[in-house]
Parts: C-alpha cells; structure tokens; sequence
C-alpha cells in the first residue's frame, strides 16, 4: 500500500457501494469512496474488548489530507489507552435529558427497590433542587464542575446538598451501566461531601411540659388539628421515628401484646421492628377515630394516604413553646434521654427505639444522671403525667 496523497484522493472513484483506501503509512487510516462521489477519512481500529471498530474521522473537502491524519493519529494513541470514539459517538446520538434520566432511574431502578419513604425523599430532591438547575443538561454535556457549582450553592443546608450529590452520582452510575454513557466518565465522582454536624437535643423536663401544655392549648384552639396533635404525643410516648407514626396503619398495632409491628422501616434489613406502647401510648391511639375507607392511623385530605406533613404545623408549636430550635426527631432523643435518665440500661433503651448496635444508643449514655431515674414506667407514665390528662 502507498501513502495517501491528495492527487490520489481526487482522482478516487468506485462502480462499488463504497470502496476504501488504506494508507500505507499510517496503519489503520484511510479514505472511503462511495459510488455517489463522497470521500470521507476513517480509522480502524479494535477496541478493548476485541472488536473492530470503524470510525469516521470527517469529510474530504472541509477536512485536508494532512488535518484528517494528525486526528486520526491522535485518535488511534487514545484507542490505545482505552478510549471506544464508535462507542461514544453512539452514546452521543442516543443522549437524554437529566430530566429524562431522572425519569427512567425512579421507575426502572427505584421503584420495587426502594420504600416509600426513600422514593418521596428522591422526589422532592429532584423536584426542588436538581431538576431546575440542570434538568435541562444533556448528560454528555453535564461536567464536573456543573455538579460542583450546585453542591457549592446548597453550602448553607449540608445535608440537602450531599444527598443532591449522592442521587446525582446514583443516577449517573445507572447511566453507565444502561450504555447511556461511557464507563469511568460519572461527573458526580470525585467532590467532596460537605461535612454534616450531628446535633443532639434533648428536652428537659420543664420543656418537656411547656410543649406539650402548648399543643394541648392550640389543639383546643382549633389551630392543631387532633390527628396532628395525636401524632406528636404519640411521638412523644414512643421514640419511633416521623416516617413510622406518619405512615402507620391500623393493621400495625396488636392492641393484645400492646406493640406496633412494622415490616417495613429503615433497618428493615433485619427483620420487623416492634414498638412497645406504654398505657399513654394506647390510650392516644384508643382516642383516635377511624375514618371509614383508610387504613392509615393519621389519614391525609386523601384517606387513601397518610397525612402528608407534620412539619409546618409543628413549626407553628415549637414557635409558641419557645422551643425554635427543637426539630420533630429531637423528640426520639429525648424519649432516649428520660429512658436512661430513668436508670435503663442502653441495650434496653437501644431495643425500645429500634438500634440495630449498642453503640447506636451510647450517645445517651452521658443522661444517666437525669433526675427521673426513679420513675418505675420509665417513660410512657412519666410523659403521661406531664400531659396533665390531656393524651387521650
């Protein structure tokens, strides 16, 4: 074979669907010609995994001989090193939207794999966080920096932005895996997680009263509903978490062995959790109506749904406590915090709130010298009494 030469390339003809010249100076160069006249450059080329591969490097005319060789020999050095240009072309033409990918990971990933609480958490991040700044982004055109500039902007709540940055690289990793994109190019990889302060808040026991007096007052108001107010004394009296009070159904209580069984919740990895109810607890859920077609505990507008926030009445509460600091899950700390101030032992005390690890409840181990160590129903007659009657 010859080296390629522009005389050669003009005087090219074929009677042939196409036709290719190979350059004998450039191993895996050459020109296609087809029957209609177009001249294109091209390389062959295996890729890494054995196959042939044919790509086209540009159009004689708008592309010279000597332009169409320095890329294809740049070409060919990077297939060396890994890199598929047939396979990221296709990638290319077949590219989606953020938007549309979001779409795709939620129902042919998530959904049947994750719970529900999972699934609502992932939408309200794409909804109010990722889908307006880069929904829009081809993902081959999303970069590094275009992540990093987002995850930077939500600085001021660390936990919102690193959870914007784990479903980013989440959904992203999926993209390489459905051949949406080339392995090994996830933009999300490599930022670094803003660091996330772990707050622990415990009510004393005058808090404790102020809060509950207060929703006693504004549920007589009218202004807290009484599935709402229900809801927030049954956190109280339990230690159980938002999303096991906010979603729990009829069918999870065993009103006989005075417990609440859930078989799905966050460590459901091992097995059904059990939730003890103190006499307080009962009676809170006793007092409760049931509306006719749900199954939820806490209906929402829809009885077909649980009530879908807690949080904007509880704002209104906290606010008239005094309490602004206190968040509804600091209420399972401080169940935690009277059980071992109560003289539980931290196994005991991990059990009723669910831990999966004694090290998991050793944060209260510093209360034990909380003044209701005396208390014989440690915390469902302790909180009991500071409802002045009002929990049923």
């Amino acid at each position: 074979m010859e080296r390629l030469t522009k005389k050669a390339i003009d005087q090219a003809e074929t009677d042939k669907v196409q036709d290719i010249l190979w350059d004998g100076a450039q191993p895996g160069f050459g020109l296609r010609v087809t029957k209609n006249g177009t001249k294109s450059f091209i390389i062959q080329y295996r890729n890494k995994y054995g196959r042939s591969r044919r790509y086209t490097v540009g159009r004689y005319g708008p592309l010279t001989l000597d332009q169409a060789r320095r890329r294809a020999q740049q070409l060919l050095s990077e297939v060396h090193q890994g890199r598929d240009p047939m396979q990221e072309a296709q990638t290319s033409r077949a590219c989606i939207s953020v938007a549309d990918l979001a779409d795709r990971y939620m129902r042919d990933h998530c959904e049947g794999r994750c719970k529900a609480s999972t699934m609502e958490a992932h939408r309200w991040l794409l909804a109010k966080l990722i889908l307006p700044e880069l929904g829009a982004y081809a993902i081959n055109e999303l970069r590094q920096e275009d992540i990093a500039a987002l995850h930077q902007s939500l600085k001021a709540t660390p936990y919102n932005a690193n959870r914007v940055l784990g479903l980013l690289k989440a959904m992203l990793g999926r993209a390489e895996v459905w051949g949406l994109m080339p392995q090994g190019q996830n933009p999300a990889k490599g930022i670094r997680k803003f660091r996330e302060e772990k707050r622990q808040r415990f009510l004393s026991v005058e808090e404790l009263g102020r809060l509950l007096d207060t929703l006693s007052r504004m549920e007589a108001t009218g202004e807290i509903a009484a599935g709402p107010a229900a809801a927030y004394r049954l956190l109280v009296l339990t230690g159980a978490r938002l999303g096991e009070v906010r979603t729990l159904k009829w069918s999870d209580i065993d009103w006989d062995r005075r417990h609440i069984l859930l078989n799905e919740h966050k460590s459901n990895a091992n097995g059904a959790k059990v939730i003890p109810l103190n006499e307080a607890a009962v009676a809170v859920l006793k007092g409760l109506p049931r509306m006719e077609g749900s199954l939820y505990v806490f209906p929402g507008a829809d009885p077909e749904r649980p009530l879908v926030n807690l949080q904007k009445p509880w704002r209104k509460i906290r606010a008239r406590a005094g309490l602004e600091d206190v968040r509804i899950h600091d209420l399972r700390h401080s169940f935690a915090s009277f059980g071992i101030g109560a003289g539980l032992s931290l196994p005991i005390v991990g059990g009723l709130l669910g831990h999966r690890s004694q090290q998991a409840t050793a944060t209260y181990a510093h209360l034990a010298t909380d003044p209701l160590r005396q208390a014989s129903d440690a915390i469902g007659r302790l909180i009991a009494e500071r409802m002045g009657g009002n929990g049923g």
